[in-house]
């Protein structure tokens, strides 16, 4: 008896899945007559019970507790590849629009092609290469190539300088001569005719991270200030264009001090507030002889305004 119910049954079953009526009102099989299975699973979703809700709670969460600080200003240099000569008093170098690992390579192959100079030391960690020593007007003397991360992005700069042994050591000349002079030329053809630059030293890669200017918040008075990694001199330059490019208004300036005198108003200015005319001091002081700090200084002082100040000087600087 069993054994005959079990066979009527899947009997029915069988008759069910071949009877094309049957299969045409199943509402899962069909998409054409009824809805389709899209639609009855959102229907369906739309109906679900959720059986365990988030509790809602009156706790806050303090203000403070999810306050990031702003990102690092990061600036590019605007054109690649791009090769000058600077020079500002008794320094000159060269600047490149690449990355210091990508010029490595191209100073290592510069000397290592030029058959009156020959590589005698290379340090990558502190981006120096030496030549061995040669004689120069009855004195021994060699280059020395270092090579620096720009104060702009994805840049670097280059000072070559002469060495003459005096007694036991090595002395680097203060002054450019003929011989810096005409290898700095060299060097720069070297430079533009080396095409476009695709490859990269890894073991000059540390070179990249070594920034030579950044923001920072002096944790004595609270305010944002630069650093630079260059001396006086040539941040004093630096700042007094960096001014002229953020457009700011200077109307005075004392080296000696290491003071610029910007002034502005509320009708022209960015900063857009309805106060009267305000002199603001851009201050550079010197910390060691490659370090200089720029800051801000107002008689009534607005935070808000001398961020404002030293981001469009840094923008503009880097």
């Amino acid at each position: 008896m069993k054994k005959i119910l079990i066979f009527l049954i899947l009997l029915s079953f069988v008759s069910c899945a071949s009877d094309p009526e049957k299969a045409r009102s199943n509402k899962y099989l069909n998409e054409k007559n009824n809805e389709s299975i899209e639609t009855i699973l959102e229907k369906e979703i739309d109906n679900v019970v959720d059986l365990y809700p988030i509790p809602k709670t009156k706790i806050q969460s303090p203000g403070q507790a999810y306050d990031l600080p702003l990102p690092n200003q990061f600036f590019s240099a605007e054109n690649k590849n791009e090769i000058r000569l600077h020079s500002l008093g008794e320094i000159r170098w060269i600047y490149v629009g690449l990355e210091p690992s990508k010029v490595w390579p191209i100073i290592k192959e510069f000397v290592e092609n030029d058959d009156s100079l020959i590589i005698g030391t290379i340090d990558p960690n502190r981006g120096i290469i030496e030549t061995q020593s040669f004689d120069y007007l009855g004195a021994p003397s060699k280059f020395q190539y270092k090579l620096e991360r720009g104060l702009q992005r994805e840049s670097s700069e280059l000072f070559i300088s002469q060495l003459i042994k005096e007694k036991d050591s090595w002395v680097k000349i203060k002054l450019d001569t003929e011989l810096i002079e005409n290898n700095s030329k060299l060097l720069l053809d070297y430079f533009s005719n080396s095409g476009p630059v695709s490859g990269t030293s890894l073991v000059a890669l540390n070179l990249n991270n070594e920034d030579k200017a950044f923001m920072y918040e002096d944790e004595k008075d609270g305010e944002t200030k630069i650093k630079v990694m260059i001396g006086f001199p040539r941040a004093w330059a630096a700042v007094e264009r960096s001014i002229k490019i953020a457009g700011l208004n200077l109307v005075d300036k004392n080296r000696d001090e290491g003071k610029f005198y910007l002034s502005w108003t509320a009708n022209s200015s960015f900063f857009n507030r309805n106060e009267n005319d305000r002199v603001i001091q851009v201050i550079i002081k010197k910390i060691e002889e490659n370090i200089s700090i720029i800051s801000v200084f107002m008689e009534n002082k607005d935070s808000e305004i001398s961020k404002e100040i030293i981001s469009q000087i840094n923008q503009a600087l880097t």
